[in-house]
């Protein structure tokens, strides 16, 4: 799991799950805490403030989380990694 600010400003967080990679939105949408210093199970993404958790596929909040988080759609070519903050998966 990494953070990262891609130009434009977007702010993203980067999963990898086994062979896929996953991003959403790096701020919690209920404090402005960035995610990537949170947990992570391979699932579950959870803020460490406030244990708001969501599914990294689908944003779907879960737990204590009032609402779902944005994800973005990834694409891989060969070795690079590409996140477009304005497609959603």
């Amino acid at each position: 799991m990494s953070g990262f600010d891609l130009p434009g400003g977007a702010r993203i967080v980067l999963l990898r799950v086994e062979d896929r990679y996953h991003a959403c939105n790096r701020v919690c949408p209920h404090q402005e805490v960035d995610l990537d210093e949170g947990m992570f199970d391979g699932e579950v993404l959870t803020c460490h403030q406030h244990l708001w958790q969501w599914k990294v596929e689908t944003g779907e909040a879960v737990g204590l989380a009032e609402c779902p988080l944005t994800i973005y759609k990834v694409e891989i070519e060969g070795e690079s990694i590409f996140v477009d903050p304005e497609k959603k998966p």
